[in-house]
């Protein structure tokens, strides 16, 4: 499909338990509904990520359900990272908002992950999923910014930056995000490989239509920084 489409695929997500050669069991937490979509089959680690490079991916991005996040939930992300590197590929971890919106010992959960975890695995940022959870997406840019590769560009909208109210997706340049200020940033500090135009839901709108929306507002954006 993405070689009829003419689309390279930068990477693809994937469950921790793929990455690692276990069974899901269908208990993923808030990723259960999803489960069918991320469980990549393969006989042997090999054949998973032999399936991941057949289709393009350079990247694996980490998909992690809100669960606590044991040593042995690291001993995992470490290991996943070691499979990866092992097939000339890198692993992110891709945050959400409940990675700002939980904190660990006083630290948020996103922190406490990365600072836990192989230097090796990259933070892919998703800014939008940040700010939703009451986090300024501009301070982890500039800590995290040896380990970002890759940035996504969500946008939202909600009545104020309470992270308690409830909030509905937009086209990337049609929310509440200030890309005025955060694209320059991004390229001063990073460089990424990639852009990604994140779009969850278009509601009763047409999520392609929205989607286009968003890209054309990204490249015109860049113009400017």
């Amino acid at each position: 499909m993405c070689a009829d489409a003419g689309v390279i695929p930068y990477g693809c997500f994937a469950q921790l338990n793929s990455l690692v050669g276990e069974v899901n069991t269908g208990k993923g937490g808030n990723w259960d509904e999803y489960a069918a979509a991320f469980d990549i089959r393969g006989e042997t680690l090999d054949d998973v990520m032999q399936y991941i490079q057949d289709i393009g991916c350079e990247y694996v991005g980490l998909l992690v359900p809100n669960a606590p996040v044991t040593d042995e939930l690291i001993s995992k992300m470490n290991r996943a990272c070691d499979i990866a590197a092992r097939h000339d590929m890198k692993l992110q971890y891709h945050n959400h908002n409940y990675e700002y919106t939980n904190m660990v010992n006083g630290v948020y959960r996103m922190d406490d992950i990365l600072t836990r975890t192989d230097p090796r695995m990259l933070f892919e940022p998703d800014l939008g999923w940040m700010e939703i959870g009451g986090y300024d997406c501009v301070k982890a840019l500039g800590t995290y910014r040896k380990r970002i590769e890759i940035v996504h560009l969500k946008d939202y909208w909600r009545e104020s930056n309470d992270p308690s109210l409830p909030h509905q997706f937009r086209p990337t340049g049609y929310g509440v995000m200030d890309w005025a200020r955060i694209l320059p940033l991004c390229e001063r500090l990073i460089q990424p490989k990639w852009y990604v135009a994140d779009h969850d839901s278009a509601y009763d709108a047409d999520i392609y239509e929205e989607l286009g929306m968003s890209l054309e507002f990204i490249k015109h954006a860049l113009r400017y920084c």
